[in-house]
């Protein structure tokens, strides 16, 4: 059976990372979040420390992956310089097959309704406030239907949502022998939160509860995700959920010389490898 390394959220222009000796895996699993900027850095970095430890190398893009840049150009660029490197972009819903296992990968962004669907508007409007919103909505641009420039807001985030949702349940939909993996940046179920619940409103630009999925007739046997810097292990219905995210490190050394470790996540396994 095929091993598969997981990690995301890696941040390594926040904080430089380089991952620890291992052995050499079949697959790579990277949901997204490598650096800010897809092309300019996180395809680069995972060429060059992913790409020679695995056999096959699949990469989900992250918001950060997207900060400067306009979305759907970056993502065209983004596929070609994946391609050139022999990494399997997903961001919409594509598939690829690795020793009889389907993986399923999006961005997915989410639908604004964890807290419920009376509570989406604010939810909108708390993410997308030009202050203490969602920095996503400010560092990112779009295009509108007509392909003119237009500012990346939460509306165009829940309508990717929506795009990426169908085209999941769709894939899943279809018939398959082997185990399936789903792989998305944005997390699909409120446990994965950072206090494992909903507690305020930003936290529907983080999950959405596609509970209806994973409880369902074609539920994957796991989903993977990142954008939330903590580790979840857990299950709903038969749907193993997975993130092991690196976070942010600030570790720093004060003035008398003592080494001081703060580590956003120190659950964070750069090791983590499933025998699948």
């Amino acid at each position: 059976m095929p091993s598969v390394w997981i990690l995301s959220d890696l941040h390594i222009d926040a904080s430089p990372w380089t991952p620890p000796p291992g052995p050499r895996v079949d697959l790579a699993i990277v949901a997204g979040d490598v650096a800010d900027g897809l092309t300019r850095r996180s395809i680069p970095w995972l060429a060059e420390h992913v790409r020679p430890r695995a056999r096959a190398v699949v990469y989900i893009p992250g918001n950060h992956d997207l900060w400067r840049c306009r979305l759907p150009d970056e993502i065209s660029r983004g596929r070609d310089a994946a391609i050139e490197h022999d990494i399997t972009l997903l961001d919409c819903g594509q598939a690829r097959h690795v020793d009889g296992v389907e993986i399923i990968g999006a961005t997915m962004w989410t639908d604004y309704a964890v807290a419920g669907a009376e509570h989406r508007a604010l939810a909108m409007r708390v993410a997308g406030d030009r202050q203490v919103g969602m920095r996503d909505h400010r560092r990112i641009q779009c295009r509108d239907r007509l392909g003119t420039p237009a500012p990346f807001r939460p509306p165009a985030a829940a309508a990717l949502h929506a795009e990426h949702r169908a085209r999941i349940e769709r894939r899943l939909a279809e018939p398959w022998a082997g185990p399936r993996i789903v792989v998305t940046h944005h997390a699909p179920h409120p446990r994965s939160l950072l206090h494992g619940e909903v507690r305020e409103p930003i936290d529907a630009a983080y999950a959405s509860d596609l509970s209806s999925i994973l409880k369902g007739e074609h539920a994957p046997d796991i989903w993977i995700h990142g954008h939330v810097h903590a580790s979840r292990d857990y299950r709903v219905g038969r749907t193993r959920v997975l993130a092991n995210p690196r976070g942010h490190d600030t570790s720093h050394r004060r003035r008398n010389g003592d080494w001081i470790v703060e580590l956003e996540n120190p659950s964070f396994d750069p090791a983590l490898v499933l025998a699948l």
